[in-house]
């Protein structure tokens, strides 16, 4: 799957959420949604399936779709410090059992851009803590539960499939205050039009400067 491809088919994605997905046997015509489905997961999938294709060796490389990983039976808390700390990235990179790359995939910054910094500042101080730590997942098919460790070198990258939503004086504010972070990357993969813009004839663009370095920090943890 090409860079191209890959936002073409979150385009389709965003185009066909807007329809609803079981047909009446009659009367159609009175049936229509108000809203869009959400496409959060689908775009999971798809970030996964283009990371998938980079796989050169695929017995030392797994790639996890919303993993719950959990810290239990080790001193990790959460925030309250009453339970075993539990992360849930969007996508994990594991190599030989070793962790060493999590994603948290943004359709845009939208209303929550303002928090962005504050979140990737708290992101940043709890891969310091986590690295070199054991922890596990459940597989989603079988539940078996699975083992691994994180990498001392482990990435946590913000994937922001638009532009859009935010002014680009803004973004690259935040932009320049999240890659000062020792441990957190954030690239944008798009520019112009919005991928969800109602007009038919969307003018976006592949931001091949962001999309080639992500491209480079996949291959990279995955020889790592």
């Amino acid at each position: 799957m090409t860079q191209k491809e890959f936002l073409q088919k979150v385009r389709e994605a965003y185009l066909s959420a807007r329809e609803y997905k079981y047909i009446p046997n009659s009367n159609q015509q009175v049936l229509s949604r108000g809203t869009s489905h959400s496409i959060s997961s689908e775009t999971e999938d798809l970030f996964g399936c283009y990371c998938a294709e980079k796989v050169i060796n695929e017995k030392e490389i797994k790639i996890i779709i919303d993993p719950p990983i959990s810290f239990k039976g080790t001193d990790l808390k959460n925030k309250s410090g009453k339970k075993s700390l539990l992360m849930r990235p969007d996508i994990l990179i594991t190599k030989d059992g070793i962790a060493n790359c999590l994603f948290d995939l943004k359709t845009d910054l939208g209303y929550k851009r303002f928090e962005l910094l504050n979140q990737a500042k708290e992101k940043n101080e709890l891969l310091k803590l986590i690295k070199g730590h054991n922890a596990k997942y459940k597989d989603g098919k079988t539940k078996q539960e699975i083992e691994i460790k994180f990498s001392n070198e482990i990435k946590f990258v913000y994937v922001v499939i638009s532009q859009g939503n935010i002014k680009i004086e803004k973004l690259n504010e935040y932009i320049r205050g999240i890659k000062e972070l020792e441990n957190i990357e954030i690239y944008v993969l798009s520019t112009g039009d919005h991928l969800n813009s109602y007009n038919q004839h969307s003018n976006w663009n592949v931001n091949e400067t962001d999309f080639n370095e992500l491209d480079n920090l996949i291959n990279k943890k995955m020889k790592e």
